[in-house]
């Protein structure tokens, strides 16, 4: 059973897509700020991570990723970035080795709403080894 770990501060959305993904057959942890998700990621050793861009600050999303690769046996590990930046304040980003995917440390940004079974679809490509790991 493959470990997911979600690391968002929207409860609402933590719960829907637990219950969605563990009911896919996934085992799912949950985190609601950067310190908790980094303590997770340690200790739960997660082999995808979806985690929110804007969480405590702006920033947060970007703030967690460093630092999740800073964690030893973590630097491979596929993070997948959603949030509703582009809706709210017009932030772009395009999948596919677009400028700035090093940088902000992680494999794909997906737009809040996310569709469950699109996030589904994308976490199973990511552990079938068919994505582009950044």
């Amino acid at each position: 059973m493959a470990r997911v770990l979600i690391v968002d501060d929207d409860a609402d959305l933590l719960a829907g897509q637990r219950a969605f993904l563990e009911k896919s057959g996934y085992a799912i942890e949950t985190a609601n700020s950067i310190d908790e998700g980094l303590a997770k990621a340690a200790a739960f050793t997660p082999e995808i991570i979806i985690a929110d861009l804007m969480m405590e600050h702006y920033d947060s999303g970007f703030v967690f990723c460093k630092k999740v690769r800073d964690i030893p046996g973590m630097e491979k590990v596929p993070i997948i970035m959603q949030t509703a930046a582009p809706r709210k304040v017009g932030f772009t980003f395009e999948s596919g080795g677009a400028p700035g995917r090093e940088w902000m440390k992680v494999d794909e940004v997906l737009t809040k709403p996310v569709p469950l079974e699109h996030l589904l679809g994308k976490i199973e490509q990511y552990l079938s080894g068919k994505a582009r790991h950044a």
